[in-house]
Parts: C-alpha cells; structure tokens; sequence
C-alpha cells in the first residue's frame, strides 16, 4: 500500500465495514498483555513517569473494564491521581515515533507498565465498573483497500502502515484480531473483488480454516483529501447494527472502528460487579481427575467468583457458584473455550440451573 504516513494527510477514504458474528465452535483466543500498557513519552525523568503512570493505568482501565467512560467515575479519578502507585514494573524500550519535547522534535521511548490483575480487579469492583476477562473472541480481518487504483487484500504478512495502526488500536482496546495469510489455499477459494464487493458467503467459506469467532469484512479507497470518510456496521449478536459515518484522518477512523467494536464485545462479555448464585450441571464427567479440572475451570472463569462441588454420581456432577454479572453472560464465556456444549437453561429454587455435557 506504499507509506501510509507519508499520503494520509491526503487521503480521503471512504470505507465501509462489515462485522459478521459467525460461531464456529473454536476456542477463544486468550489476550496476553492484558495488563500491560504502552504509553509513548519524551524523556525518563520522573515528571514523565508520573504523566505516563497515569496514561497507563486509564489504558488498562479501559481494557480490562471494556469502557471507555471509566474517567467519568469518581472512585477512578482519584485512583488516576495516585497512578504511581498501581503499577509494579516499569521500564523503557526504544521506538520508532517522534514528539515533540520542550519545543523540539525528539525520538520518543516506549514506557512499558505492568499491573498486577487483582489490583486491577478490586480497583474496578470498588467503582462498580464491569470486569472483561483475558478470554475473548478473535476477529479475523478480511480487508480490501484500493490505492493508486489498485485493489489488495490486507495480509498478515503486510508492512503498510494501516495494518500496524489496526493492531495498535486493536492492542489498546484488548482486541485479538487475525489476518489472512493469502496462501494458495485462500486465493483457490476467494479473490480481490469477491472481498471488495462484500460477498459474505465467500468470506464465510474462505475464514472455516481460521476458525475464528468473528469475521471482520471492509472496504477502503482513497482520493486526494485531508480527511477520512468512513462508515461501517455490523451484526454482531444476531441484529445489523450501524457504525455511524466519520470525517476524520485515517487513524482516528480506525480507533472509532476498533472501540466501537470492544464497546459492542464488551456489552456482552464484561461482568458487573453484582453478584449472584447460579448452578451448574456438567453431564459426561466419568473421571474423579475430570470433576477437579472442570471445578477449577470454572474458578479461572473472569465471572466466577468462587466454586464448589455439590455432588457427583454416575458421570453427572453439579457444581454451585457465585458469579459476577448475569447467568446470560456467564453462558456465552463458556461459549468462547469449547470445553463444554451448552444444553438448556432452567431454574430450581428460584436460582437459575445450567445444564452442560462435556465436548468429546
């Protein structure tokens, strides 16, 4: 695609964005980095630290609660004050991005912070802000661009900058997104213009050797302007939804995408601070060794907030747990591990009753 950051102040790109939720049984993709943060600043002084310190924890915030209002929050904003206090580990890495520094243009460097979960956790259940844990879906990317009137389909192996400005709006938000590697297998199956022309059932059929839980699918042109004109929509969770239109540069396109897309994911996977108790039958369990790693599966779960054995006889055992969030939440985490099939829903004793087998 050539230099990105050298025509983008001449760009005028008009996209269009389709997200098609698809379910194709695959286990979710784990996001390491959860807790880290990245923040860009000029100098290792300690002023600079402390700006950063505070970029860095609002980063995380925002990526482990899945809101992006999380400075509206009182509780949050005196945590912001004291934004040296919650990270453990720092340090500094070289970058290839200049600043500005004191009126000059200078190199900056990578302040790499790193918190610790259950800090972050009891931070965010103090300001009753939802909790989106490290499991999450993984979107693959099918990406049709046009420049110099020429159209391409953007691959992993690709070094156009827009491929890096996705991943670093994508890695902020705690985004997994995957890209074609436009092997021969994915060219046999689906071309430049199929892509380019949104045809949904060819991009379905490319994705199956992915397996992925989400399928990004868009188009973007250029012409000869400053701004970027885009627009997208999805269907997610069953139903089209719009992405609105944007007048913007090319990167600031891209981070409304990317954060429209974390808020949509996070509506549905992030867990309230409310608690309740729900029960859970597992069908299948044949192996006292498979009733101790299905009991401590379910304590790993970012809702779960204990869990215990209730009884176990003839390969089907019952568990009783307090979780964070609603008992509909709860089911679709389960959904993205492809560890237990979901089999009905009920209720006894006023408390709702899930039903599960295992996979084979």
């Amino acid at each position: 695609m050539g230099n990105l950051a050298e025509t983008k102040a001449k760009i005028h790109l008009i996209s269009t964005i389709f997200l098609i939720l698809i379910s194709f049984g695959s286990l979710a993709k784990t996001f390491e980095n959860l807790y880290v943060a990245e923040v860009l600043v000029p100098s290792e002084s300690r002023s600079e630290l402390l700006v950063g310190s505070r970029a860095g924890l609002a980063q995380v915030l925002i990526r482990v609660s899945g809101s992006r209002a999380i400075q509206e929050n009182e509780v949050i904003v005196e945590a912001l004050k004291n934004s040296d206090s919650y990270y453990y580990q720092y340090g500094y890495e070289s970058s290839d991005e200049l600043m500005f520094y004191k009126n000059d243009l200078t190199r900056a460097l990578k302040l790499r912070l790193l918190y610790e979960p259950s800090v972050i956790a009891g931070l965010l259940r103090k300001a009753d802000l939802p909790i989106w844990g490290s499991n999450r879906p993984e979107i693959l990317v099918w990406l049709a661009y046009m420049n110099n009137r020429e159209r391409y389909i953007l691959d992993e192996a690709s070094e156009s900058e827009l491929l890096s400005s996705l991943k670093q709006q994508a890695f902020q938000r705690g985004i997994s997104l995957l890209f074609p590697i436009l092997d021969l297998t994915d060219t046999s199956i689906i071309s430049v213009p199929e892509v380019w022309g949104q045809f949904h059932e060819k991009v379905e059929t490319a994705s199956r050797r992915y397996s992925p839980e989400i399928i990004l699918m868009g188009r973007l042109y250029n012409e000869s302007d400053q701004l970027t004109e885009g627009n997208w929509s999805h269907n997610g969770f069953g139903t089209w939804q719009s992405g609105g239109s944007v007048n913007s540069v090319v990167e600031d396109l891209l981070k409304e995408m990317i954060d429209q897309l974390a808020d949509d994911l996070a509506s549905v996977y992030a867990t309230g601070s409310n608690q309740g108790k729900i029960t859970v039958t597992v069908e299948g369990l044949t192996e006292y060794r498979k009733y101790a790693e299905i009991n401590k599966y379910f304590k790993n779960l970012s809702p779960v907030v204990s869990s215990s054995l209730k009884y176990m006889e003839q390969g089907l055992s019952r568990f009783d747990l307090r979780i964070e969030g609603q008992p509909n939440q709860f089911i679709e985490i389960v959904s993205l591990d492809g560890v237990l099939s979901f089999v009905k829903r009920s209720s006894e004793e006023n408390e709702p009753l899930l039903v599960y087998k295992m996979k084979d």
